[in-house]
């Protein structure tokens, strides 16, 4: 009971309540502490970052990992947390980001882009490119290869 902290107010001060929670002597927030450390092999976190950036649930990343749930939500959290750590201070506040197509309108085109005739589906002929525009000032921009 030494080392458990409110994760509200960081508050040294608590008491126990029922079953293995504890409340806190300020502001009366009630938490079950996870002293268990997350111990995890080499392999079952390069298989959870593969499933992580593939974008599966967590129910499918429990299952292909086989790992607990609990433990599987522990991890995915320190992984995200890092990530969150990570960013540069230039994107601290609020920040848009917008993707754009630059070139002509098609009656502008040269007589040879025409003749070509336009291309069908989701192909486009325009440069795809990429901002990133932060209120205190900030822009990033760029071209987006392969456009």
């Amino acid at each position: 009971m030494k080392n458990n902290r409110c994760p509200k107010c960081n508050y040294t001060k608590q008491w126990k309540v029922r079953r293995g929670r504890f409340k806190c002597a300020r502001c009366r927030y009630e938490w079950v502490p996870d002293n268990v450390p997350l111990r995890l092999s080499r392999g079952q976190w390069r298989r959870l970052l593969r499933y992580f950036m593939l974008g599966l649930s967590s129910n499918k990343i429990a299952s292909e990992a086989d790992l607990e749930r609990r433990r599987m939500l522990r991890a995915l959290n320190i992984i995200r947390e890092g990530m969150w750590r990570g960013i540069p201070g230039v994107f601290e506040r609020v920040v848009e980001v917008d993707e754009t197509y630059l070139g002509g309108q098609w009656k502008n085109k040269r007589k040879v882009q025409r003749l070509q005739g336009p291309k069908r589906g989701r192909g486009t002929n325009k440069q795809a490119a990429f901002g990133i525009l932060c209120r205190n000032g900030y822009v990033w921009a760029e071209l987006v290869p392969g456009g």
